[in-house]
């Protein structure tokens, strides 16, 4: 399990960004996928989105990974 952590604690990413599609003439939404932060943690177990977020532009700034030391060191 990955766990992350944001300066910003409603951070979010945008993977696959919202479009509109046309089935059978009808303009149809279909939803994006996000990865919401929430009071600046997101814990993950999916390999894409851990993937995704290591290569965004933010992870070692304003994005890093928590890993088990760094829990202990903050209680």
């Amino acid at each position: 399990m990955a766990k992350f952590s944001s300066r910003c604690v409603n951070q979010v990413l945008c993977m696959v960004p919202a479009r509109n599609s046309i089935v059978e003439g009808i303009l149809v939404p279909v939803p994006g996928q996000h990865i919401r932060f929430e009071n600046g943690e997101y814990t993950t177990n999916v390999k894409k989105e851990v993937d995704f977020i290591k290569g965004h532009r933010l992870f070692g700034s304003s994005i890093v990974e928590v890993t088990g030391n760094d829990t202990a060191a903050e209680a």
